[in-house]
């Protein structure tokens, strides 16, 4: 694996990754995260691993940009289940408000 391992197969990892979350495909997102996770450890174990400056830069930058958009997926999903709740709550008074009438 490490003769064909690239920048561009850890690019190649993120944009399946970023093309999951659009999707909101969760499974196929942590199966994408999964092959970034261990592409990434085989490509830090090369003696060269650190020599494209530049390209490890893109790399991380896509990385950054990709947890973000991770962040907010999950700050949407908290806020509908909060709303979920919220809306439980207020369904559980009034049917304990038109019982007591």
């Amino acid at each position: 694996m490490d003769a064909a391992l690239s920048l561009a197969t850890l690019n190649a990892d993120l944009d399946g990754v970023e093309a999951a979350l659009l999707a909101e495909d969760h499974a196929a997102a942590a199966e994408c995260l999964d092959a970034l996770n261990a592409h990434q450890q085989a490509w830090l174990a090369r003696p060269d691993a650190l020599a494209d400056v530049a390209g490890l830069t893109a790399l991380e930058g896509r990385q950054q940009r990709i947890m973000v958009m991770m962040m907010s997926q999950r700050d949407e999903a908290a806020r509908h289940l909060r709303h979920g709740v919220a809306a439980g709550r207020v369904a559980r008074a009034y049917l304990t408000a038109e019982s007591l009438s």
